[in-house]
This record gives C-alpha cells, sequence and structure tokens, in this order.
C-alpha cells in the first residue's frame, strides 16, 4: 500500500513537471525578464534534486524485490532439484503439499515480475524527466551567462523611445493575476516537499530557542546590575525583546536550513528579517542608525515589486526609472559630509562606520543604473539596482546577528559563571574576545559570500577556489594538495584548542570538584589530552592523503633521528609521564631544584614552567626534575618551620626569655599551633646569651610571618627591658716600663 502510493505521488510530480515545462517552454527566452529567470533557476534546480530523490529511492526498491524475488528463486529450485531424490521416500500428499508450495512459490516470483516492471517504468520516466529538467535548467543558465555577458551592451531603446501602449497583453488586473500566478505557482509544491527537511529545522529551532530563554531566565535570576560590563547590551537585545529574537533566529534558520525557497517566499523573509532586526537592535541605535535601516527597508519593499512589474511591458523600464531615482534620493545623503562627519562621533556604532564606506559605492551603483535605463542599457540597470539593495541587506542582517550573538555571548559567560566561577574569573574575558574574534571571521566570511552570490559570480569564484584547493604537488611519491594542507593545519589547530580547553575544563573545574587523590585529576587529564592528540594528529594525517601505513617508515627514521641527537628530548619526553603519573611534583607546589625556588605554574610534555618568587617564570625540561635533587615543600602537606634568632645581653634570666618568645610566637594569628612552638637557649655567646625560637606556619606564610615574629620579639623585649646587645670588644693597652724604653732607643 505504502509503495503504491508513493508510486503515485512520483507519477503525480512527473506529470507535473511535464505540465511546468511545457509553460516554460511557451514563453519567449528572449522576453523573459531576469527575476523570472532567477525564480526559474531555483525552482526548475529544486525539481531536479527532488526527481533524483525519487530515482535513488525507486533503485532502492528495485534491489530490494530483487533480493527477495531471488530468494524465493532460491527456495523453488532448491526443492525443484531436491524433489526426484524424495519420491521413493515420500507419500503422496506430501508430494502434492510440495508441489502446491512451489506453484504459490512462483505465483509470488510473478507478482514481484510485475512490481519489478512498474518500478522499472517509473525510473525510466523519471530518467526522462531528469533529462528534461536538466536541458530547462540548461536553458536557463544560458539566458542568464546571455544577459550577463550582454551587461553592458544595449539591449532597448532609450526610455524616450520605449512603446508604452500596447506593450503588453491583457488588463491591469489580469497582468497582476498573472505575476501572482507565475511568482507564486511553486509555492503549494515548495511547501508539501519542503516537509523533508522540515523537521530538521523545527528540531535546530526549538534547539535554538530553548538555548536563548535558558540563557535569558538564568541571566535574569542573577540580578545583575548596570555596573557589569555588557549588561546594557544584554538587558536591551535579549532581556527586553525576545519575542521579536525568536522570530529574528526563526527567520535565519529558514533561510539556512531550507533550500531552494522560491525567490518571492524569500523576498518576504528578508524584509521580514530586517524589520524583526530593526525592532531588536533599535535600544542600541541612534536616529542616524535608525535611518540607515529603515532606507533599506523601503528600497527592498521597492525592489521586491519588481517581480510583478515586469509582467507590463515598457511600463517595467519606468518602474526601473523611479527605483533607480528613489534609491539615489535616498542614499545621497549618507555621502553627505554632515553624516559623515556625525559618522566619526559614534564611535560605538559600528554600522554607521559600514554605512560610511559602503554608501558612496551603493550611490553609484543606484546612478548607474539611472543613467544606464535612460539609455536602453535594461541589464545593467537591474544588475546595479540588484547589487545596490542587497548589499544593504546582507550588510544589516549579518552586522545585526553579530550584535545579537555578542548579547548571548555576554549573558552566557555570566551564567556560566555560577557553575565554574574560577574558568569565567581566569578566563572570561579572554573566552568573548576570541569566541567574538572567530564568529566575526565567520561572517565575514558568511557576508562575502553572500556579496558574491548577489554579484551572480560565486559559482565562477566556487570553481577557481575548488581548483586552487584540489590543485596537487608532488614531492617523489608523496602528493598533497593546498586544501589537504590547510585541512592538516586546521585540524592540528582544532585539536590543540579541545586539548586546552579539555585541560582547563576537565583538571581545573570538574576533576576538581572532586575528593580525588593528589594528582589524579592531572593523570587523568594528560591522559585525555594524550589520546586527543594522538588521534587528531591521526586525522590531521589521513587529511593529507597520506597512507597511515606509511607511519611505520616514518617512525623508523625517527628512531634514528633519536640514536643520534634526539636523547634529550625523548628523555624529557618520558619524564613528563613520570612526573604526571609518580607525582613527585604538582602544578601549585613549591619546589627548589639547585638554586631555583618557585611555584610550579604547569607540567608539560617537555617541559614544565616555574613560577620564581622575583616574577621569573623559568622553562625547566622535565629530566632536570627526574634526575636532580629535588626539594619539594609543599608536597604531602605545605607546613614550613620558621627560625628565629635572638641575643640578650649577659645578665638577663634565660628563663624568663624562653616563656617570652613562646608567648610572642603563640600570639601571632599565622602561626600553627601544632607541632607547638618550641624555644631554646643555644649558649653563650661572645656578646649575648644566645636563643632561638622554631615554629611552624604553612609555606606561603613564612616570610610575612618571620618578620612579623622578629618584631613582635623586638617589642617585647624593649617592654621587659630586656637588651638585645650588639658585638663588641674591651681593648686593653698594656703599659711599658721607661726603662725599658730608654734601653731600646739607647741600641
Amino acid at each position: 500500500r505504502k509503495q503504491k502510493d508513493l508510486l503515485h505521488v512520483i507519477d503525480t510530480f512527473n506529470s507535473y513537471v511535464t505540465q511546468q515545462g511545457a509553460e516554460f517552454r511557451s514563453f519567449n527566452s528572449s522576453k523573459l525578464s531576469h527575476y523570472f529567470l532567477r525564480n526559474a533557476q531555483y525552482t526548475w534546480q529544486e525539481y531536479y534534486n527532488n526527481l533524483r530523490t525519487h530515482q535513488s529511492y525507486i533503485q532502492k526498491l528495485i534491489r530490494e524485490n530483487q533480493k527477495y524475488q531471488n530468494s524465493f528463486i532460491f527456495n523453488k529450485n532448491k526443492w525443484q532439484n531436491s524433489l526426484p531424490k524424495l519420491r521413493r521416500d515420500l507419500s503422496g500428499h506430501m508430494l502434492n503439499h510440495i508441489n502446491t508450495n512451489i506453484s504459490k512459490i512462483n505465483s509470488i516470483i510473478k507478482k514481484y515480475d510485475i512490481e519489478l516492471k512498474k518500478l522499472l517504468t517509473t525510473e525510466n520516466n523519471i530518467v526522462e524527466d531528469i533529462i528534461f529538467v536538466d536541458n530547462i535548467i540548461i536553458d536557463i543558465n544560458y539566458n542568464i551567462d546571455l544577459r550577463r555577458s550582454q551587461l553592458f551592451l544595449k539591449n532597448e531603446n532609450n526610455i524616450f523611445k520605449t512603446e508604452y501602449v500596447g506593450s503588453y497583453i491583457g488588463s491591469f488586473s489580469e497582468r497582476i493575476t498573472l505575476a501572482y500566478y507565475e511568482n507564486t505557482k511553486t509555492i503549494g509544491y515548495f511547501i508539501v516537499y519542503a516537509k523533508r527537511n522540515l523537521l530538521n529545522y523545527i528540531i535546530v529551532l526549538l534547539l535554538s530557542l530553548f538555548f536563548i530563554f535558558f540563557i535569558r531566565r538564568k541571566y535574569i535570576e542573577l540580578n545583575l546590575d548596570e555596573n557589569v560590563s555588557g549588561y546594557r547590551k544584554v538587558k536591551r537585545i535579549l532581556i527586553n525583546k525576545p519575542i521579536f529574537l525568536s522570530i529574528s533566529v526563526a527567520l535565519v534558520l529558514w533561510l539556512l536550513l531550507i533550500p531552494y525557497s522560491p525567490l518571492f517566499i524569500g523576498r518576504i523573509i528578508y524584509l521580514a528579517l530586517l524589520i524583526s532586526l530593526l525592532v531588536v537592535l533599535s535600544e542600541l541605535f541612534d536616529y542616524y542608525t535608525r535611518k540607515i535601516i529603515i532606507t533599506i527597508i523601503i528600497l527592498l519593499s521597492v525592489n521586491n515589486m519588481e517581480l510583478f512589474a515586469w509582467y507590463f511591458g515598457g511600463y517595467s523600464r519606468v518602474f526601473l526609472f523611479s527605483e533607480a531615482l528613489l534609491g539615489a534620493i535616498l542614499t545621497v545623503g549618507f555621502i553627505l559630509p554632515k553624516f559623515r562627519k556625525e559618522s566619526l562621533r559614534k564611535k560605538g556604532i559600528k554600522l554607521i562606520y559600514y554605512t560610511r564606506v559602503l554608501s558612496p559605492l551603493v550611490f553609484v551603483l543606484f546612478f548607474i543604473a539611472f543613467v544606464a535605463n535612460l539609455f536602453g542599457f535594461v541589464n545593467l540597470t537591474v544588475y546595479s539596482i540588484k547589487i545596490a539593495v542587497h548589499l544593504g541587506t546582507v550588510t544589516i542582517i549579518v552586522f545585526g546577528f553579530f550584535r545579537i550573538s555578542e548579547s548571548v555571548l555576554q549573558a552566557s559567560v555570566n551564567v556560566l559563571d555560577i557553575y565554574y566561577p574560577n574558568i569565567v574569573e581566569q578566563y572570561g574575558s579572554s573566552i568573548i574576545k576570541t569566541i567574538e574574534k572567530y564568529l566575526w571571521i565567520l561572517l565575514i566570511i558568511v557576508w562575502t559570500i553572500l556579496v558574491l552570490n548577489i554579484s551572480e559570480v560565486l559559482g565562477y569564484f566556487n570553481v577557481e577556489t575548488i581548483n586552487i584547493l584540489t590543485y596537487s604537488i608532488a614531492i617523489g611519491s608523496l602528493s598533497f594538495s593546498f586544501g589537504n594542507l590547510l585541512l592538516f593545519l586546521l585540524v592540528l589547530y582544532v585539536t590543540y584548542a579541545i586539548a586546552k580547553f579539555t585541560k582547563v575544563i576537565l583538571e581545573r573545574e570538574i576533576l576538581s570538584r572532586y575528593k580525588l587523590k593528589r594528582g589524579v585529576a592531572a593523570s587523568i587529564s594528560l591522559t585525555i589530552r594524550i589520546f586527543v592528540f594522538t588521534f587528531g594528529t591521526l586525522i590531521a594525517l589521513s587529511s593529507t592523503g597520506m597512507d597511515l601505513s606509511k607511519i611505520g617508515i616514518i617512525m623508523g627514521a625517527l628512531s634514528v633521528g633519536i640514536g643520534f641527537g634526539l636523547q634529550n628530548v625523548v628523555n624529557n619526553f618520558i619524564s613528563g609521564f613520570i612526573l604526571v603519573y609518580e607525582k613527585p611534583i604538582q602544578e601549585g607546589d613549591t619546589v627548589e631544584v639547585g638554586n631555583l625556588l618557585g611555584r610550579v605554574s604547569n607540567i608539560g610534555i617537555r617541559a614544565s614552567n616555574v613560577i620564581t618568587y622575583d616574577g621569573a617564570e623559568v622553562v625547566v625540561p622535565n629530566s632536570n626534575l627526574t634526575s636532580n635533587q629535588l626539594i619539594n615543600w609543599t608536597l604531602s602537606d605545605n607546613k614550613k618551620r620558621i627560625e628565629v634568632k635572638v641575643g640578650a645581653a649577659y645578665g638577663s634570666d634565660p628563663n624568663e626569655i624562653l616563656k617570652l618568645l613562646v608567648k610572642v610566637v603563640l600570639e601571632h594569628p599565622k602561626v600553627l599551633p601544632n607541632p607547638k612552638p618550641l624555644s631554646l637557649f643555644v649558649g653563650f655567646g661572645d656578646s649575648s646569651l644566645d636563643f632561638k625560637v622554631l615554629f611552624w606556619v604553612h609555606f606561603q606564610d613564612g616570610f610575612e610571618t618571620h618578620s612579623d615574629v622578629a618584631i613582635a620579639i623586638y617589642d617585647t623585649f624593649k617592654e621587659n627591658n630586656i637588651q638585645i646587645p650588639f658585638p663588641q670588644m674591651d681593648l686593653y693597652v698594656k703599659e711599658t716600663p721607661k726603662s725599658d724604653v730608654n734601653t731600646e732607643k739607647s741600641e
């Protein structure tokens, strides 16, 4: 039943295509308008795609029917070959039953023959229709190319010699009806056959709207104020205009996910999209910016009326004349000194800058269209007006969605702060800047593609781009193309970005929330990153067209290189694994290697980074950390013992001093109570009684606490009249008797 209904639908569609083809052939191709040809190009391309889909499905049914038929033929042959041997052993009743089954199988095989004939007939009809549609597409493309080649040729009389009366057949209402029919006749068909993409469209739309409204609700719950960065932008777009924002998203997704929409529908969608963006972004724009968008909306609305103007013969020239004149009048204000000076003041509104750059080009295009129409260059007129109108349209749409994306991105980062505060605090601004940079690049690419499509050179550009990307370069037995090389670099870049993102999210946010043993999070993170790097590298190599079986040869050559000069590299690489899995140090530990003392900021595959207390970041090869003596001050805990030495003048009471030292230490808030502080009398010095006090603190508090305790001891000694002596030496001069002095002189 289902197959029968499908064949009926396909036959109906084939008849419809034949009817539309006969209708298209009845037109005079030299009199077809540019918009009619463009609309026909979209329509017939969709016919062609649907016929190809039908052909694929019919071929699938043919293969399935042949498969089932062959299974019955196999069983029939099996029974027939076995029947002579069974006649001696089976009764007549069983033999009759077997013969009956063979007859039923023959009947089923004949039914499959009938179905296969129907399917083959349908496939032949589809093939004929494909050839028929392909010929029409060739004719349409020929006429479009012909008009493009005659762009600068005069193809009509000048506007003053054009015949208006009698230039079209029928009344005004009849021409409007015909224009409406020609532009909307495929809408019903399009809606029916758009259903196969409709489910994907609905799913993507619902997911997009769910994400937007989820971010909006969470952002509102944050109760932020205007002091927060980006709050005004988020409020004016995401918070205040959710309905029109949803409409804008729905319209854009329709253009992206529903291909080959009739030109009439596409024009309405573009116009509705401009209006919705004007509403969504209105609070961000000043008077001049709103004027820009309203001007484009007016010009696009008038341009859409061309779909009907071409059905009125010579009067279409008057419409083109009025359209070009209106465009020149509306855009001349954007190239006047007053507007350009105002655009320099509006530093926060980039759309004015774009208008300042593009408005002279748009005005020139309208002026060219106006003059060209006067002298009969109609193809140039239509082409110039089309570029002028749609250049502004796509620029506003791309710019508008960039501002919307900025708003959603800012709100997403603020909401992300709820779940991953550490990441947002450290990387929030860089995340926004990085995503905005790539988003801007993407939108520039989209804008360029749209402009090339408007200019009708996208096909040529695609062909040339494909030729460049597929151009092969051979080096010995190895050959690669620019496209493969570009893909190789792109895959490596994405792999590096994913690995870096994995380290930040997995190790520092997700795994840090679980009570794992020390170093386990780093081990898991490194293992996953190694897997990502390995998998990404293999994909990158395969994208170049390189035979992965040759990697063994490369690894053999690499092993020879290791034997000659890469021992240190491999040593550092293996040492990196030892550091991660044995865990003698971890990120954040304070280590001392030789004369180097600092905090470990990163443990890499080849080297680790240590930030000294002077602010220098030292790159230490991993082999130095595993081969040399390493002091890790925070391996098992972060406690550090501090020793403060002090001297007291002779005559002081040592017992009292020992008590005072312990008291001073215990009063400091950063001194740990366990282990208990210990004061000791060291011995008798040359100038003082020597003491020292020992106490424990957290490592990061060591220097500050040492200073505080020393000052507190000084103050306590001063309060208790205990002197801290300075080194002193008594010098005794021995007197010599005078007789001895005289004797020495006489001698």
